[in-house]
């Protein structure tokens, strides 16, 4: 199950990516649009050029890493241990109190 999300999520993440590259104008926008609902007149903001640069750059940075999970995923699925249980869990010893 968890598998199935972090793909979905890594396609979102590059779906989200490719907009902010392409167009972070409009991605700009539309975030505006969804985080000020309660503010009157979002539609008049607009961004300074650095921010759209930012906005640029984050965008090319979420695809890469949405990119590299989407590899990751389908390299763990092609070697078979998608399905497999997570390792058991590591035991550390801190010491006992019977050494005082």
């Amino acid at each position: 199950m968890i598998r199935k999300l972090l793909s979905i999520t890594y396609g979102w993440l590059v779906a989200e990516g490719a907009f902010a590259a392409i167009a972070p104008r409009w991605a700009l926008a539309a975030n505006a649009r969804l985080t000020l609902s309660g503010f009157e007149n979002v539609g008049e903001l607009e961004p300074k050029e650095w921010y759209v640069d930012a906005a640029r750059a984050a965008g090319v940075g979420m695809l890469a890493a949405g990119l590299v999970g989407l590899a990751t995923e389908r390299a763990r699925g092609a070697s078979g241990d998608a399905d497999s249980p997570a390792e058991s869990p590591v035991a550390i010893e801190t010491g006992s109190e019977d050494e005082n």
